[in-house]
Formats: structure tokens, sequence, C-alpha cells
């Protein structure tokens, strides 16, 4: 750690004393380097962001201070392939939602649990796709080379069905906590569901007092294992919409932190030979969920 410290200071990333300790202000540069550089800005110091710093560093005239980067096996070939299965979502006036979308197949299994109870309840599930397929592997600042898109365990609902018009939408946005990670509450006219007040989000970085029915969404999903992420530092900040993120969810549930691997899990549904068509694959495929894959 002190040695990455001491690379991010000779950049103009200003870690202060290089005290091996991962702290807060660490993370930020961090994060600062990746958005310089077109990484996905999510603090985590993997070998593409390594791979990044040498860069850096070798134009800079720091070649000292390079990290070596060694090589990892590829995963065993899985023998059982899961497939890939196609679910229903809903669409919504307003909104250029999909009315379908495909997950792996444990995935797609507990969505439509998940479906099921929010449809009952008089809710809905809107949709702007899941599947990324391997081709798909655009470096952008808003994109993950280890998302679980790529993995068939993520889904994204419509961005155009919240944080828009909160007296409006179906789907009302609240920031949890005054922090980075959101409550996604569903309107429904079912009269069973109490009335709640929530002080919505908005993408213009305004709150809007809304006091209505409604279903929270976000319990319903980790109760059927899926969970969702923090927006960007940089959206918070009033950067790009694309950064907040409150339209992902993830079923965490297929995966054993400290064990499943990005790679693993890839080949689950591709045969190694696709796997490494797979233009980061060299980087992620060792990531560990919880360690260096989150």
């Amino acid at each position: 750690m002190t040695e990455l410290q001491k690379a991010l200071n000779a950049l103009g990333y200003n870690c202060g004393t290089s005290d091996g300790i991962f702290g807060a202000g660490t993370e930020l540069q961090v994060e600062k380097l990746q958005e310089a550089t077109h990484t996905h800005p999510d603090g985590i110091v993997g070998k593409g962001t390594m791979r990044e710093i040498n860069g850096l560093l070798e134009k800079e005239g720091h070649s000292d201070l390079k990290f070596e980067l060694g090589d990892h096996p590829d995963p065993e070939e899985s023998t059982h392939k899961l497939k890939w299965v196609k679910v229903d979502a809903d669409k919504v006036p307003g909104s250029q939602g999909y009315s379908h979308f495909r997950l792996r197949e444990d995935a797609a299994e507990a969505y439509n649990a998940l479906r099921e109870e929010v449809l009952a309840l008089g809710g809905v599930i809107t949709s702007a796709g899941a599947k990324r397929p391997l081709t798909d592997s655009k470096k952008a600042a808003s994109r993950s080379s280890k998302s679980l898109h790529y993995t068939g365990l993520a889904l994204d609902m419509a961005l155009d069905s919240g944080m828009n018009n909160p007296k409006k939408e179906r789907l009302v946005i609240e920031q949890s906590g005054g922090g980075n990670e959101w409550t996604v509450w569903c309107r429904t006219e079912n009269e069973n569901v109490p009335v709640k007040k929530v002080h919505a989000y908005t993408y213009n970085h305004t709150r809007v007092i809304v006091e209505d029915r409604l279903i929270n969404f976000t319990e319903l999903a980790n109760k059927h294992g899926f969970k969702g992420i923090s927006a960007r530092r940089y959206f918070l900040a009033g950067g790009n919409y694309l950064g907040a993120e409150w339209w992902h969810f993830q079923y965490e549930k297929a995966l054993e932190p400290g064990k499943s691997t990005f790679g693993g899990e890839l080949a689950k549904i591709y045969s190694l030979d696709e796997c490494k068509k797979f233009a980061p694959w060299n980087d992620v495929k060792y990531c560990v969920w919880q360690e260096s894959w989150f």
C-alpha cells in the first residue's frame, strides 16, 4: 500500500504521507486517477488500474515506482453450463424501458419470485436490460470491466422510470441516510400498502417531498438475494447522471465472498475459449468477490 501511495503522489494524486493505510483520502485519489484514465471509478486497485498507473509512471519518468504484474491461471472449464433465461419486465408510460431481458438461470428464478411479489402488491419492475455480451467490453468511466452484467447476475431498471419527476413516476428514489446508497420505492394503488412520506432525489440533485402509497422495492429485492449498489462519488458531487446507479441490482446470493472469482462465474455460462475473447480477461479473471471484485 505504501508503494501505491508513493506512485499516486508521484503522479500528482496527493495521498499525503505514504503511511500504508488505504483510507478515504487514498481511495479518493484512486477514483480521480481512474476517472482521468477513463477507467471505472470504483476505488479498487485491480490489475487494470495498476496497468494504467504503470503506463503513467513510465510516461512521467518514474519507472522505478512501477508495479510487478504477475499472471494468473485460467479457471477450470465448467462441465455444466448455466443457461440464459428470458424474463418479463413492465413498460410504464413515459419510459422507453424493455418488456423483457435475460439473466443467468439461478438469478432468473430468484427474479421471477421477486417480480411475483412486487406485482401482487401492485408494483412494477422496469428494465433497461441486463445481459451484457463479452464483445461489449468498451472501456468507459461508467462501465466496470468486472460488471455482474457479464456474468448474468445483474439487472438495470429503466433509467427514465425514476429520478426525473418524482411526483408522477412509478419509481421514487430516496437517498439512504444522507449517504451514497439508495432506497427505491414503487408507487401502488393497493390500499393495503400504507402511505409513506419520502424525500425523493432527482438527477438534478434536488429533493422533492413525495407522500403516497409506496412499496419498498429495495427491501423486497434484498429478500430475494438482489442488492443495489451505491452512487458514484462523482454523481453526488454534481457529475454525470450515469453515476447515480440507483437502477442497478445484482444477485449476490450466487456469490461466495473470498472464493467466487469473476473468471469462474463467466466460465459457468461460457466456454473458456469464449471467455478469452473478452478483452480484459487476463486483468479480471482472477478477481475475488468482496476482495478485488465488488
